[in-house]
């Protein structure tokens, strides 16, 4: 049975096949780059049964119309030399702060066109970030670097962690882990991430490019629990819904703005290993921390999410009903 993962990669073929055959059924110049990352997610496809591969071609189909409306550059083409191309983002792109999976762009109009989709099965995480004895988040993150007083604080933690690592314990095993593992690393963290933010000014907009990227995208939600596929326009810079060989788009989405300071960053109620840090502008952050193991290892994971966006966000959900 495919996983996480797979499921991801078979949303990202499904949403490049159908875009690249409606729109060649149009009579436009469409190449469909069929390259290593092409293939990786076309195998993840074909290993989905048919009830799957069907909810995930009809979620993709039913974005079609919007993005026509919000994307002049899909269809507006100068001439048949002016072609549109396809290509799926490599892996290694998310590590330089791009978080699209499906890129389309005109190379030869005028400015240069290119927009991008972000597809996520089932889920909303924008990251999967470690945290470690040796891992400076924040100079990864925000570009500072973390205080010495952060480290030192964590380093008893995570060399205990190693040792059950050479003993080769099971997590499971670890007695009373919240209260000794989870919990005071957080506290470092908050506490370190706050510092962050009070003595660079910068630092809360370097935070939200990390999570969402450095380019405008649509970021594209597939859920099937209430048989819906979301549509949301991460505007950034104003640089969506952009006029294409004259042709301007029937619709618009608000370039949105980031955020200038944390208001608050406290733990989830009731809850040991969330914490929940509020923005101006609109933005919320929850950062959950695990372990993604079965053994013990000396790091530990975050599954980060967006969990509340600016009002002006654009939003649409779309039901995905399969006849």
């Amino acid at each position: 049975m495919p996983n996480q993962v797979e499921n991801g990669k078979a949303f990202e073929y499904a949403l490049a096949i159908c875009y690249y055959k409606y729109l060649k059924s149009l009579g436009l110049n469409v190449l469909l780059s069929e390259d290593n990352a092409f293939k990786k997610t076309q195998d993840c496809f074909e290993k989905q049964d048919e009830k799957a591969k069907k909810s995930f071609m009809n979620a993709s189909q039913r974005t079609i119309e919007s993005l026509l409306i919000l994307e002049p550059g899909l269809t507006t083409q100068k001439n048949f030399k002016d072609c549109l191309k396809i290509h799926i983002a490599p892996d290694a792109a998310g590590i330089d702060g791009d978080v699209r999976d499906v890129i389309f762009e005109r190379a030869y109009t005028t400015p240069r066109w290119e927009i991008g989709f972000s597809a996520k099965n089932n889920h909303e995480a924008v990251k999967h970030s470690r945290l470690s004895m040796t891992i400076d988040f924040g100079l990864h993150w925000m570009g500072h670097k973390c205080s010495k007083e952060y480290f030192s604080e964590i380093e008893p933690i995570f060399k205990k962690l190693n040792q059950l690592k050479a003993q080769k314990i099971e997590w499971r095993s670890v007695q009373n882990k919240d209260d000794s593992v989870y919990v005071p690393i957080l506290h470092a963290f908050r506490k370190e991430m706050l510092r962050l933010a009070s003595e660079n000014q910068d630092a809360p907009r370097h935070l939200l490019n990390y999570l969402i990227g450095n380019h405008p995208f649509y970021k594209i939600i597939k859920d099937d629990r209430f048989n819906l596929v979301i549509v949301k326009a991460f505007n950034l810079g104003g640089n969506l819904n952009k006029t294409v060989n004259r042709k301007r788009a029937l619709a618009r989405t608000e370039p949105i703005k980031f955020p200038s300071r944390i208001i608050e960053l406290e733990f989830v109620p009731n809850s040991k290993t969330t914490l929940l840090m509020v923005m101006d502008e609109g933005w919320q952050v929850s950062f959950r921390i695990h372990n993604a193991r079965t053994l013990v290892e000396p790091s530990l994971k975050f599954d980060i999410q967006l969990i509340g966006n600016p009002p002006i966000l654009f939003t649409q959900s779309i039901f995905n009903i399969i006849s």
